[in-house]
């Protein structure tokens, strides 16, 4: 399988990489039986990848507000470790 045949879902207690679904006829949707638990380490890791990113694509900042779509500020991450570890 395409990595572009998957996406992130979320659950009750979790969110998953799960096969992408056509919707049924009725329009229900669930969530595909082809899943898998992403892993705290991975969201982790994720979260640090973007948090680099972001700080080495802005210049002099080292924190980073997260907002949601009405722009109320949710959390703000700084870094703090400027090195990474593979570099």
């Amino acid at each position: 399988m395409a990595a572009s045949d998957y996406e992130i879902a979320t659950g009750w207690q979790n969110a998953y990489l799960a096969k992408k679904k056509k919707p049924s006829k009725k329009g229900i949707q669930v969530m595909s039986s082809d899943r898998r638990p992403i892993t705290d380490g991975e969201m982790i890791g994720l979260f640090e990848f973007y948090l680099r990113r972001w700080c080495d694509e802005h210049p002099g900042e080292d924190t980073a507000v997260i907002t949601n779509s009405d722009g109320k500020k949710i959390f703000e991450a700084t870094l703090l470790d400027k090195k990474s570890e593979e570099g």
